[in-house]
């Protein structure tokens, strides 16, 4: 192993080849190189032929997707997106290929009622209100400055169909008892899957302890969003983090601790970069049903990131 990956924390590199120990070394390689940028478009305000004759005329380079639809790479980069009038009218969300595919899972439809429990800074709340542009959508953030950046961003991409609350998701539970067509949890966590050996800050914080305090803090977002969640509602479940303790470790508890209440849901991503959830953590077993959840490997313009959907069968 090249001795530039050994700045990555001990325990985090044993990890992750515990996990991967057939992809660890192309996994690392994509810590060395930044992402190319990717973005997809807003529904709002335009469709996707208008959209690519814009981005044509202001000369901005683009590969479109096959999945998912209304997904690009852009072949500017991102600071020269930034400066085209697609960018600055809103017409496009700035998002990573893998953040979008929470929101894919959750499939929001016209006339639900959907819940973003830790939706700042707006990128899935904005992507549920662009598939979805008659829903009722309620969006949760406790950060007062993450709070103003999500306002901000639901103001310029022209959104006007979510409600916003400044306060911790814990509480949706209590104002919206089992309300909910559809959840979306993604979940604040570890990060693992955005790490930048060209960016130090980006993997200095990491350590076991923070990991054990964030599965903590999932858990509780979880169990209130379950009771949020009306009967024969869907939730998804994801986090952009390596870690098994809060990804299936917490898909575990939350089935265990509901049981006969919840079921996980296959989803299908046709990607070559996806695979199937672990069912065993060193000496930890998971439930079976963490077959059914999907984990995303990075490669040169994808995060890694975990997705979950559940179902509540019963309250």
């Amino acid at each position: 192993m090249n001795e530039i990956f050994y700045k990555l924390p001990k325990g985090f590199l044993e990890k992750l080849q515990a996990i991967y120990p057939n992809h660890f070394q192309q996994i690392l390689n994509t810590f060395l190189v930044k992402k190319q940028t990717t973005f997809r478009i807003n529904y709002l305000k335009t469709d996707l032929v208008s959209l690519k004759k814009e981005l044509l005329r202001e000369s901005c380079r683009f590969q479109e997707l096959p999945f998912p639809k209304g997904a690009f790479i852009s072949k500017l980069p991102f600071r020269e997106l930034q400066r085209t009038l697609a960018y600055q009218d809103g017409l496009i969300y700035v998002q990573n290929i893998s953040s979008m595919l929470p929101v894919i899972a959750l499939n929001p439809q016209n006339g639900q009622k959907i819940l973003d429990l830790c939706a700042s800074p707006g990128a899935k709340t904005t992507q549920i209100a662009s598939l979805a542009p008659g829903a009722e959508i309620v969006a949760f953030e406790k950060e007062h400055i993450r709070h103003c950046k999500l306002e901000a961003n639901l103001k310029i991409q022209g959104v006007t169909n979510v409600e916003t609350f400044a306060q911790d998701g814990f509480w949706a539970r209590k104002k919206f008892p089992e309300y909910f067509d559809k959840i979306l949890v993604d979940a604040p966590c570890s990060a693992e899957g955005l790490f930048d050996l060209n960016n130090p800050r980006s993997y200095k914080y990491w350590n076991g302890r923070k990991v054990k305090e964030l599965h903590d803090k999932q858990k509780s977002l979880l169990h209130s969003a379950f009771f949020a969640l009306k009967e024969g509602g869907e939730l998804v479940y994801s986090t952009c983090t390596f870690s098994p303790e809060e990804n299936e470790g917490v898909i575990d508890w939350f089935i265990n601790k509901f049981k006969e209440q919840i079921e996980v849901v296959q989803i299908e991503f046709p990607l070559n970069n996806v695979f199937c959830g672990i069912t065993k953590w060193h000496d930890k077993h998971f439930s079976n049903a963490c077959k059914l959840t999907r984990r995303i490997i990075p490669n040169e313009f994808m995060e890694a990131f975990f997705v979950a959907k559940l179902r509540k069968i019963s309250v």
